[in-house]
């Protein structure tokens, strides 16, 4: 049985956190967990083409925005 978008990433996030005995730090946005984020253009959820590198608008790796392509005159809706 195939994985549908959701099961994809809950996989590559909460799982592999789990597996590595990271859970609370790893695989989620919480207090206490490191912050390391990817902000997209689109929902990688209904198109996993999103999530190619060149579409991140926003890289932010151990608290810190390591790439920011997001202007304030944007519309971000």
């Amino acid at each position: 049985e195939a994985l549908n978008a959701f099961e994809i990433f809950e996989s590559a996030t909460k799982t592999n956190a789990e597996i590595l005995g990271m859970k609370g730090k790893l695989g989620e946005v919480s207090t206490g967990a490191y912050a390391d984020l990817l902000v997209l253009e689109g929902n990688p959820l209904e198109n996993i083409g999103t999530l190619k590198e060149n579409s991140f608008e926003m890289i932010i790796q151990n608290g810190k925005v390591i790439k920011n392509m997001i202007t304030h005159e944007r519309n971000l809706t």
